[in-house]
């Protein structure tokens, strides 16, 4: 026979397991959303900052090395250079329609800067002008120099009053380059009133030009007539040979050849060196 709940049992209220609930969501305050920004643009930032430098590691790795070496330390690597190629044999071709290529191959160069390469070839350094040692017309000399009586008209105790050319004063025995690529049209190693001189004929925009390096030391110059000349190539030494007041380069520009007409050396220099 069951047995009956008792009074007190009807009374008490039935107990039941209370059920998990999940936490209420919070409300967004508006100081959460710009925390979240601030931190978005940050990663973005730091993410455009590894790749600018992943780029800038790309360009530095690609230049060449000469990029960044300055204006004097190029000048004195293409000198040293020039001097290094004087001992090659020279060699010999015609200029007949001035369609030739020369190709010269120079290595080995001790690193110096201009100034120290001028002090120990005896180059006296003026800032009269700035030779770009890659240019396909050049100045005489590797640096800037003293210059001297100009072309024209001159009063001068013992030399000429029309002065056919340009003189230059680096100092006795300092190495004269060649303005252009060319060949020897003349040379001659003798006490006329340009003493030791060359002649150099040189095809420059399509027209015949002549240079001449004049009062040169005896026994400096080191190519003969017929010889190939590369622009910058040294091809003897400032003398002070024939009609000469001292130590001295004169330096004439012929336009149309070792017989054509002498312009001034200085104002031709200045518009077609480059």
């Amino acid at each position: 026979r069951p047995r009956r709940a008792s009074a007190r049992e009807r009374l008490a209220p039935a107990v039941h397991p209370a059920a998990a609930t999940a936490p209420a969501p919070q409300p967004r305050t508006t100081a959460t959303a710009p925390a979240n920004r601030v931190r978005k643009f940050a990663t973005t930032g730091v993410t455009m900052v590894a790749m600018a430098f992943v780029a800038l590691m790309a360009v530095a790795t690609s230049l060449p090395a000469e990029a960044l070496l300055s204006s004097a330390d190029v000048q004195a690597a293409a000198y040293n250079a020039k001097l290094s190629a004087q001992g090659e044999p020279a060699q010999t071709l015609s200029m007949t329609g001035g369609a030739d290529t020369i190709s010269v191959e120079r290595d080995g160069y001790e690193s110096k800067t201009i100034a120290e390469v001028a002090a120990a070839s005896g180059i006296r350094m003026e800032a009269t002008f700035t030779n770009n040692p890659n240019g396909t017309v050049q100045w005489p000399f590797s640096v800037g120099v003293h210059i001297g009586d100009e072309f024209g008209f001159r009063d001068c105790a013992g030399c000429s009053s029309n002065h056919g050319g340009q003189d230059f004063n680096p100092g006795l025995g300092a190495p004269i380059q060649s303005i252009a690529d060319g060949v020897v049209r003349y040379a001659q190693d003798g006490e006329g009133s340009l003493g030791v001189h060359m002649i150099i004929d040189h095809m420059i925009d399509g027209e015949l030009v002549s240079s001449v390096y004049a009062h040169m030391i005896h026994g400096s110059m080191l190519f003969k007539t017929g010889d190939v000349i590369t622009v910058g190539q040294v091809i003897g030494q400032v003398g002070d040979t024939g009609m000469s007041t001292g130590p001295h380069l004169h330096f004439e520009i012929r336009v149309g050849g070792k017989d054509g007409t002498k312009v001034n050396p200085l104002v031709w220099l200045y518009a077609n060196t480059n």
